[in-house]
């Protein structure tokens, strides 16, 4: 790495550390009480279950790319905190399927709804479309060349 790369970075992380500080994430967090202490693996299952309702385990381990014990153990705490119920899938009689409880289905919507909050914060900061725009460009191209 070069000495323009290494300045590169170190700038990077000073702005990205600047946005989550002048963001307020966590006051934010703080007005949605089932969404928060929740891990990001847990979010992912919570809103891959939402949109999928027929989702068996197997799939959703693919599709957060996660080991099946790491999957195992967070859809265990799901289950103990009355978010996510584990029933007999209809498709695959041998596999499990998961089910989002009433809490489930209201956690997901907290989800939601801290992400509109979020990124309408972040994108209002921006003055105009041409630079929403801009910035989406950019992250569709970060994007893409971060895929193997």
């Amino acid at each position: 790495m070069n000495n323009e790369n290494i300045k590169q970075i170190k700038e990077f992380s000073e702005l990205w550390h600047a946005i989550i500080k002048k963001s307020h994430f966590s006051k934010i967090e703080e007005q949605f009480p089932r969404f928060n202490g929740l891990t990001t693996i847990e979010i992912g299952i919570i809103s891959i279950v939402s949109k999928n309702p027929d989702v068996i385990l197997r799939e959703v381990g693919t599709f957060l790319d996660i080991p099946k014990s790491t999957l195992t153990n967070a859809i265990d705490r799901l289950e103990k905190r009355n978010y996510i119920n584990r029933t007999i899938s209809k498709r695959d009689r041998r596999s499990y399927g998961l089910k989002l409880t009433e809490e489930g289905h209201l956690t997901q919507k907290e989800h939601i709804d801290f992400e509109s909050m979020v990124y309408g914060r972040l994108l209002n900061s921006l003055d105009t479309d041409e630079e929403k725009q801009e910035l989406f460009k950019l992250l569709r191209k970060i994007v893409s060349n971060l895929e193997e």
